[in-house]
């Protein structure tokens, strides 16, 4: 027992009988045992105090005034289902016991009492205790270090995303918005937005294979290679869209795994002649707006993946257009509320109507209430 004495001096005991010498035993012997003892001489008493101070295990009498045993056990099972509570009783009553079953009791004592008998099982419930305290000590230490993980990859993520229209949103005659909104802290969605000089930029939208972990490990390599390149592009004078798409397939394919596919979307808009060359690699058609009719620019590649060598680039005139809605495929795959309908099926109507960003949220939001996947979009519009 000495060898165990270390285990109660952090519990409060509450103890609870209508016989005032047990009462006595109970404090002279716990004192030197427990960090606090709690008293009280019948059921309501011992449910007062239970109340108001913070109690670690209840030992009570079954037989008591105002209140049984088990009447203000059920009481304090309404206050706290797990809290250990050990009822003294002569054991031969099978409704008392059934009862006390049912109220999920955690131990018996048999009267008549031995010293024996009540230590062993104060051992026993004082040390699932503390197991307990410990699992739930570990769990929110666990907890916590998960959350300042992932805020830190919220943050990494943020770093490696690089937007030079954060401030100004304002590029040529476009006004540019961006909507990035992960399902989880790890986005499989990543995106760039870069001013390679006062009349050129570059848009880069990535969608890594599936959720989770490995997509968006591939999305935030694929933004650190690509910023990387443009950087140097930027320094040498030397941007070139082609070269820029191949320099991403040379350093992502040895990092891809043997069936993972990579969409993504490369823009270089060209203010001075009026252009717009694209590579987009199975991604969701641009939808652009020229006068009055929406024009899909569809994916001119397939998906990325470690055997991609040919790339094509297209080169469009932008002079007509008024708006633009780049996207990857979160947007269209979540479902539409109270149905088996994904978005994608509105969202041409909701863009042709929408003036801005904020226009289209509201639209996309009156019908979507369930997030299913990371949604991130450029809408672009004059």
């Amino acid at each position: 027992m000495n060898d165990t004495l270390q285990i109660y001096n952090t519990l409060n005991i509450l103890c609870i009988d209508d016989d005032r010498d047990i009462i006595d035993i109970y404090s002279v012997m716990f004192s030197m045992l427990f960090k606090n003892v709690y008293t009280a001489y019948d059921g309501q008493e011992g449910l007062a105090v239970f109340q108001k101070e913070s109690i670690d295990i209840v030992l009570t009498d079954y037989s008591m005034p105002k209140l049984t045993g088990l009447q203000m056990s059920e009481k304090i099972r309404e206050i706290d289902a797990s809290i250990p509570i050990i009822l003294l009783t002569a054991l031969e009553n099978l409704e008392i016991l059934r009862d006390a079953i049912d109220l999920r009791i955690t131990s018996f004592i048999k009267k008549p009492l031995s010293s024996q008998s009540i230590f062993s099982t104060l051992e026993f419930v004082a040390k699932s205790v503390l197991a307990d305290r410990l699992l739930i000590k570990t769990q929110t230490e666990q907890l916590s270090y998960n959350n300042y993980q992932e805020n830190l990859t919220y943050q990494k993520e943020h770093v490696i995303i690089k937007n030079d229209l954060q401030n100004s949103k304002m590029f040529s005659d476009f006004h540019c918005e961006v909507l990035y909104k992960p399902r989880d802290i790890l986005s499989g969605d990543s995106y760039i937005i870069r001013e390679l000089s006062k009349w050129e930029y570059f848009m880069f939208l990535v969608d890594g294979m599936g959720k989770g972990i490995s997509a968006a490990v591939t999305a935030m390599l694929c933004s650190a290679a690509v910023n990387n390149k443009i950087d140097e592009a930027i320094k040498n004078q030397n941007f070139s869209l082609h070269t820029i798409v191949k320099q991403l397939l040379e350093f992502i394919s040895p990092n891809l795994l043997e069936d993972e596919v990579v969409s993504a979307t490369f823009l270089y808009f060209n203010e001075t002649t009026k252009s717009l060359e694209y590579a987009m690699f199975s991604m969701p058609a641009i939808l652009s707006m020229i006068e009055n009719d929406v024009v899909k620019i569809k994916s001119n590649n397939p998906p990325l993946t470690a055997y991609t060598r040919d790339i094509n680039t297209t080169t469009i005139d932008t002079t007509k257009i008024t708006k633009m809605l780049i996207f990857s495929d979160g947007l269209n795959e979540n479902y539409v509320n109270n149905s088996e309908e994904f978005y994608g099926k509105y969202l041409l109507k909701d863009f042709t109507q929408a003036h801005d960003l904020n226009d289209l949220e509201e639209k996309r939001s009156q019908k979507v209430l369930v997030q299913e996947d990371d949604i991130t979009y450029l809408f672009l519009h004059k």
